[in-house]
């Protein structure tokens, strides 16, 4: 089992309820979610949403690991308690743009809070992470990182983490440059005011990989400064 830990809203907050239906599936429930999407064919929307459709809407704070030697998954929730009670929610404003090759929901500029959020994240769960083996590094291709993505792949599990780490919520795979226009417009006409304005970050999720290759799915959700957790699984 792979676990991660990420922020997704509430399974009842409008932006989660219309991205599951663009992204085909709820990361809450494993729910296969069927809506025609206006400007899209089936084929061509699933095609569009293949890759992401398997770690759900999210945006990854602790990217996905195998748990370390004498770790459970109780641990890592019990600690994710006492970590959420201790932070307060931020706002974010946020918009739907190109990343690289790929469209996702990301910040309208950089958020020093944010950015110390994820930090925090990496550094005081990583006593959870299994190091990485040398099958983890073949299967990457490390030669596209720049020395500080490499030292952070190798000393925290991930190349995109403090000065590298950039929130975004993934919305599509790689779009060839002559359709990208087009499918802006239809992200857009999707999501409506739900893919603009103020982002509330509220809570981190542990999702869990059950088993290899398997879908993620919410385990459990750890509000900010609140004592309650809605457990899912």
């Amino acid at each position: 089992m792979r676990c991660a830990i990420y922020f997704i809203p509430p399974p009842d907050d409008p932006l989660t309820v219309a991205a599951a239906q663009w992204l085909r599936r709820d990361a809450y429930s494993g729910a296969g979610t069927v809506c025609p999407i206006d400007g899209l064919t089936d084929a061509d929307h699933a095609f569009l949403t293949a890759l992401p459709r398997r770690y759900g809407f999210h945006a990854t704070l602790k990217a996905p690991f195998r748990l370390a030697e004498g770790k459970s998954v109780h641990d890592l929730e019990r600690q994710l308690d006492a970590f959420s009670e201790r932070i307060a929610p931020l706002a974010l404003s946020v918009r739907i743009a190109l990343v690289d090759s790929f469209f996702a929901i990301v910040p309208e500029a950089r958020d020093p809070d944010l950015d110390m959020l994820a930090a925090r994240v990496v550094t005081e769960f990583d006593a959870f992470r299994s190091q990485l083996t040398e099958v983890d590094l073949a299967r990457r291709d490390v030669s596209r990182l720049t020395g500080r993505q490499l030292a952070n792949l190798m000393n925290w599990g991930h190349p995109g983490v403090f000065d590298q780490f950039r929130f975004h919520m993934t919305l599509t795979g790689p779009i060839d440059h002559l359709e990208r226009d087009h499918v802006a417009t239809v992200l857009n006409r999707h999501f409506g005011g739900l893919g603009t304005g103020s982002l509330e970050i509220g809570q981190l999720v542990l999702a869990v990989e059950p088993e290899p290759h398997a879908p993620f799915l919410v385990h459990s959700t750890h509000r900010f400064a609140v004592h309650d957790r809605l457990r899912i699984a």
